[in-house]
């Protein structure tokens, strides 16, 4: 045969088992996926908001003006509303932001591992993906309260099991707080922030200082009002004196309040209070008008400490008690004090560096417990007696029922910074329709669970199902990553454009 002949042949033969080799590996790859996705994972998109804001449904995406936050506010899945807005921040209470160029993200898409809970059951604060009790072609994802055989209610935004108030560990926590403000965006044309800072605190960019010396007054503010306990303007001489005596030379950066609304860079003449509500940025086009003060407050930083062998302290108030942790530097030691009283047998010797390296540092009022952290290590947790102070305030105007400053840190003798200043809330949950666990406890099943979603006062869930009921048959799976998020894009070629999707890398992460 001829060479040329052979040489056609054989570069035949290659490509045909090129292609095949294609074929045979698309279908393999088909193969794969549909074996996964029927036994393995399967993917969800989320088109509601009820889990908001720890899983965001359809919405758009917004970045305040004034302050640079980035978040989100939920839209119709359909274009049947008006979502032109105006919405307000969160963080620095600009309350005209317009949404009307602003265009619409689809929700979150989960991941799920399917069959998860065929060899254990759902934790309690787990994120779970069921079917909808009443249409089971429907999948529903919500965080699972009640297990099976427990006595369910919601009393004054808290839950109980069993007569007993249910509380978070340190990692179910930071799975559902709320951000109040950050200080990584204080607005820039901002005189005043909501975190006034004592003598010798200084505001550097995203990040707070303090060069304290020994016989230093640390009490006096650099300038503008001091703040009294109901969050008013105005103190007098004596106050401050007695200020002097009670922080012994600790030099004290005080939260002052909720934002102020403001118009552009002018705050508007409202009065503060000291405890947020339990509102939503998320629900900003359709907040419901009720509302109720939340004392479930966590404190978030990290610190620096440069140099000294004094102390810096970080202190949470509920309005009835006040707590407060020392880090005395000299003796690398942990101190706890409660109203004032050191609880003498809370001291907590500390190992490994304390100078020149950053430490996270979070202390919590969830669920009437007392939780104080240092890098993730849980050094102070205590539970305390459910509050009896009235939480509920149904208008937003009346003022605080009880005294005190609900957040504030501190510093004598330490040059310390601060960076990653964040303010959080817990989730307050309300009544809903009011149809299971409100008014008296709900006794679940020996397979029935209790599901309530994270934006509580939107959420269709548990509480107000008329007589559907979760049991274990309807159990989907344990989402574990958001992947695939996109965000709306546009493409001009000329005259023409084009409206794409774009992925959002910065919204993909892992659901804990």
């Amino acid at each position: 045969m001829p060479t040329a002949v052979r040489q056609v042949e054989a570069a035949s033969s290659h490509n045909e088992s090129s292609l095949r080799y294609v074929v045979e590996s698309l279908a393999t790859l088909a193969l794969a996926v549909l074996l996964v996705r029927a036994f393995a994972v399967e993917g969800y998109i989320i088109s509601t908001g009820s889990m908001a804001p720890f899983l965001l449904g359809f919405h758009k995406q917004v970045v305040c003006p004034e302050c640079r936050l980035p978040f989100a506010v939920g839209v119709p899945v359909d274009d049947s509303h008006d979502t032109s807005g105006p919405v307000a921040c969160p963080n620095c209470g600009q309350h005209q932001i317009d949404l009307g160029h602003v265009p619409r993200n689809e929700g979150d898409q989960l991941l799920v591992q399917k069959f998860a809970y065929l060899l254990r059951r759902p934790k309690r604060w787990e994120v779970v993906v069921f079917q909808n009790p009443s249409l089971p072609t429907q999948a529903y994802v919500k965080r699972v309260i009640g297990l099976p055989s427990e006595e369910i209610q919601v009393r004054a935004g808290d839950v109980w099991i069993d007569g007993q108030l249910a509380r978070k560990s340190l990692a179910e926590q930071r799975s559902t707080r709320i951000a109040i403000y950050s200080y990584q965006h204080r607005p820039q044309s901002e005189d005043e922030s909501r975190w006034k800072l004592a003598r010798g605190w200084t505001s550097r960019g995203r990040t707070l200082e303090c060069v304290n010396r020994e016989g230093e007054a640390a009490a006096e503010p650099l300038e503008g009002s001091v703040f009294d306990a109901a969050g008013s303007a105005g103190a007098s001489p004596s106050r401050r004196s007695m200020i002097d005596i009670k922080d012994s030379g600790l030099s004290w950066v005080t939260y002052s309040g909720d934002a102020p609304k403001r118009h552009g860079a002018q705050p508007l003449s409202e009065p503060a209070h000291l405890w947020p509500t339990d509102e939503y940025a998320y629900n900003g086009l359709t907040e419901p008008p009720q509302r109720y003060r939340v004392r479930d407050l966590m404190l978030a930083m990290r610190i620096e400490l440069h140099r000294g062998r004094g102390e810096m302290a970080w202190s949470l108030s509920d309005g009835a008690q006040t707590f407060e942790v020392r880090l005395a530097a000299g003796e690398r030691e942990l101190r706890l004090f409660v109203d004032g009283e050191e609880e003498s047998e809370q001291r907590v010797k500390l190992s490994g560096s304390l100078w020149k390296r950053l430490r996270l540092v979070e202390m919590s009022l969830f669920d009437r417990q007392l939780l104080f952290a240092l890098d993730g290590e849980v050094i102070f947790q205590q539970p305390l007696e459910p509050l009896a102070l009235p939480v509920k305030n149904g208008t937003g105007t009346a003022k605080d029922s009880a005294s005190g400053e609900p957040v504030k840190f501190g510093v004598r003798d330490l040059h310390a910074s601060v960076s990653d200043l964040t303010l959080y809330r817990d989730v307050y949950y309300t009544r809903g329709d009011g149809r299971h666990g409100i008014t008296e406890p709900y006794r679940l099943g020996s397979d029935e669970y209790f599901f309530l979603g994270d934006n509580s006062p939107v959420s269709l869930d548990s509480r107000s199902w008329a007589g559907e009921i979760v049991r274990d048959n309807m159990l989907i799976g344990k989402p574990f990553l958001v992947h695939l998020p996109s965000r709306p894009g546009r493409v001009k070629l000329g005259s023409a454009e084009w409206h794409i999707r774009v992925p959002d890398w910065g919204r993909i992460r892992y659901i804990r």
